[in-house]
């Protein structure tokens, strides 16, 4: 179990204790131009559908959560639904349809939250896998760096999902995604 020192580093790993705009301004504006060249629009799109999934998966998982796993998740959710808006704008802004959420999405049926946490894991855990892939073929800089900063909050989610087991947050020096 965590204290509540531990509880609030592993919070403010990811972005901010919920309660100022601290992660929405890391990164700032990137014009929404520069989705539009270089196949960017379409690698954005796979960067979506990757986050459309997580967003399902914590909303499907809400249920099986309680306590300290809860307001996590509850946390992540709103970050994700962030990623979400800004890559929606950057591919409209460059003339793309934003993909949308799948009907529905294969996810394994947890029982538990011990069990719903590793879910959310496997989900993060791909997403981190899609980023680390697409990442450095997105041809703008600007881009790809809102790309990075995204790909490190999933590696953040996935960190303090691992806190909520009871294991160590950073288990490797390397994040892949595949582990």
């Amino acid at each position: 179990m965590l204290g509540s020192g531990a509880l609030a580093l592993t919070l403010s790993a990811c972005g901010g204790d919920g309660n100022d705009d601290a992660g929405r301004s890391r990164i700032g504006p990137v014009d929404p131009g520069l989705a539009d060249g270089g196949g960017n629009a379409e690698l954005l799109n796979t960067l979506l559908g990757a986050e459309h999934q997580m967003v399902a998966a914590y909303t499907a998982g809400m249920p099986l959560l309680d306590g300290a796993a809860l307001i996590n998740a509850q946390h992540i959710l709103e970050q994700e639904h962030e990623h979400i808006e800004r890559l929606r704008a950057l591919i409209s802004g460059a003339g793309a349809n934003p993909v949308g959420p799948l009907g529905s999405y294969d996810f394994n049926t947890p029982a538990n939250q011990a069990e719903m946490l590793r879910e959310l894991m496997r989900v993060e855990r791909q997403g981190i896998a899609i980023y680390g892939e697409l990442v450095p073929r997105i041809p703008d800089p600007q881009l790809r760096m809102l790309a990075a900063s995204i790909a490190t909050a999933e590696a953040e989610h996935d960190s303090l999902l691992l806190a909520r087991l009871g294991r160590w947050p950073a288990p490797t020096a390397f994040v892949t995604g595949r582990s």
